[in-house]
C-alpha cells in the first residue's frame, strides 16, 4: 500500500490482475536474423489479430507459439528464432489488447477466456497456410509461454483438431486464486497493516478470479487435457521459478492428461528463461518431442544434416 490511499490499493490490485497492461518491447524479427511474413485474421468477435510466420526452407513442421499474458508476439521471438534453427516453422501472433492486435472496446468479464478466440482464429490461419503444403499437413503443433500456454492446453482438446503435440514453458497448471494468495502473500511481507492488507489481497483476488472466471477455465482446461488421447505433452519448468506451485502443476497432468506426459526441469531456470538458461537442453527436448510427435524423425535428422553441410 506504499504509496497508495486505503480505497486506491484495492482499486490498483483489482486493474494489476484483472486487466494488465501490454508490456512494450523494443525488438524486432530483424534483431534475430528473422524475416516475417505478417498476417492478419479476425476473431469471431471482430477482432483482427495481427501476427507473423517465419518458415524455414525444408520445414519439418510448425508450431503455433503464444506468448505470456501482458506481453506480445516480440517477446516470443527468441523462442522463434530457436525453433527455426531447427527447421520448424513457427506462427506467433498478438493476443488482443496486446501488442498490434486490436483493444476490445469493452473489458467484460471473462477476460482470461477471450483470447481462446484468437488462438482458434490463428488456429485457422494455420491449417489453410498447410494446406498446400503436404509435408506439413498434420504436423502442426503448440508452445505456450506461461499464460500462453494456459491457452494452449484449454484449446487443444476442445477444438476438435487433433495437435500431435503440445509444449509448455513456465504454464501454471493450478488455480489461479491460489496462485494469486502465495503472490500477494510475498509481496506483503513487513508491510505495514499486516492484517488488513491481507484482507485485503483475500477479497481482491477472489473478486479477480470471479470476474476473469478463472474458475470455470480451470476446469474447462481438465476437460481439456483428458481429449488429449494421441497427444504429446512436454511440460517445461525452471527448478527456480517461483511464480507457481510446481508440483502441482505437474500433478495437472499426471492426473488427468490423457496424452503422454513429460516434465522437462530446467536447472536454475526461472519464470519465461528456461529457453535462455539451457537453450543447447531446451532446443534437444523440444525437438525429440516434436519429431516423435510427428512420426517422422528423419526429416527432423534430415535438415540438421543438411545445415551441417
Amino acid at each position: 500500500m506504499v504509496g497508495l490511499s486505503p480505497l486506491q490499493y484495492p482499486v490498483r490490485l483489482f486493474q494489476r490482475f484483472a486487466w494488465p497492461a501490454s508490456r512494450s518491447s523494443f525488438v524486432s524479427p530483424a534483431d534475430f536474423g528473422l524475416s516475417p511474413e505478417p498476417f492478419i485474421v479476425v476473431a469471431d468477435d471482430g477482432l483482427r489479430i495481427r501476427g507473423w510466420t517465419f518458415l524455414p526452407a525444408d520445414a519439418w513442421g510448425v508450431v503455433i507459439l503464444c506468448h505470456a499474458r501482458g506481453a506480445s508476439k516480440s517477446r516470443t521471438l527468441a523462442h522463434a528464432r530457436l525453433l527455426w534453427e531447427q527447421g520448424l516453422g513457427v506462427v506467433t501472433f498478438d493476443f488482443r489488447g496486446c501488442g498490434d492486435s486490436d483493444v476490445p472496446h469493452r473489458q467484460m468479464g471473462g477476460s482470461l477466456w477471450d483470447p481462446l478466440r484468437d488462438l482458434e482464429a490463428v488456429a485457422r490461419y494455420t491449417e489453410s497456410y498447410v494446406a498446400d503444403a503436404p509435408s506439413l499437413r498434420g504436423r502442426v503443433a503448440l508452445l505456450g509461454c506461461s499464460f500462453g500456454g494456459n491457452m494452449a492446453v484449454a484449446h487443444a482438446g476442445t477444438t476438435g483438431r487433433r495437435y500431435p503435440a503440445v509444449i509448455l514453458d513456465s504454464t501454471p497448471l493450478v488455480r489461479w486464486v491460489d496462485m494469486l494468495d502465495d503472490l500477494l502473500r510475498k509481496e506483503r511481507r513487513g508491510a505495514d497493516f499486516p492484517r488488513l492488507r491481507g484482507l485485503t489481497d483475500l477479497v481482491v483476488a477472489r473478486a479477480v478470479a470471479t470476474w476473469t472466471r478463472a474458475g470455470p477455465l480451470y476446469r474447462h482446461a481438465r476437460r481439456s487435457v483428458r481429449h488429449l488421447a494421441g497427444t504429446r505433452v512436454l511440460h517445461i519448468v525452471g527448478d527456480r521459478d517461483t511464480l507457481f506451485d510446481i508440483d502441482e502443476s505437474c500433478r495437472f497432468l499426471r492426473a488427468d492428461c490423457a496424452g503422454s506426459v513429460e516434465i522437462f526441469k530446467v536447472r536454475r531456470g526461472r519464470h519465461l528463461t528456461n529457453h535462455l538458461v539451457d537453450p543447447d537442453g531446451y532446443a534437444e527436448r523440444v525437438t525429440t518431442c516434436l519429431s516423435a510427435a510427428f512420426g517422422g524423425s528423419g526429416r527432423k535428422e534430415q535438415h540438421v544434416r543438411n545445415n551441417t553441410g
